[in-house]
């Protein structure tokens, strides 16, 4: 329960928190996907060790202060817990909306059979490419 109010709130937080200056990250599938799986990589890789600066790094002020070091850690349990360890993700596609890129990857762990939907919200901010929000359905 506890996961699906975080997960609430960061979407939430996107909605009001749309910045003018943003910009998406790309129009085609291969601009897109090269610029968004290094960042996923990092955010899964920063996961596994356990590392919330590298978790983090590509993270907006926004997010950085919903996502705090202590929230990463309860975090990280629960999808442990839920979910169980990453293992491999297929790329499926990205949108366009509202002056971010949403980046849609699906996700196969170690605990689960399901198939999990890896979700990333990103936009180009000042020329560089932030994390608005990150999802697991």
């Amino acid at each position: 329960m506890k996961f699906k109010v975080i997960v609430l709130l960061l979407a939430v937080s996107m909605v009001f928190s749309a910045n003018v200056y943003a910009a998406v990250i790309g129009t085609d599938n291969e601009e897109v996907k090269k610029c968004a799986d290094p960042i996923l990589d990092n955010i899964l890789q920063a996961m596994a060790s356990d590392d919330y600066l590298k978790y983090s790094k590509d993270f907006d002020k926004q997010l950085r202060v919903m996502v705090s070091q202590k929230k990463f850690i309860a975090k990280r349990k629960e999808i442990y817990d839920w979910i169980g360890g990453y293992l491999y993700r297929e790329y499926l596609g990205f949108i366009n909306t509202q002056g971010a890129t949403v980046v849609f990857w699906k996700g196969t762990f170690d605990k689960t059979q399901n198939d999990i939907l890896i979700r990333i919200t990103l936009n180009k901010e000042q020329g560089r490419v932030l994390v608005k929000g990150l999802f697991y359905q």
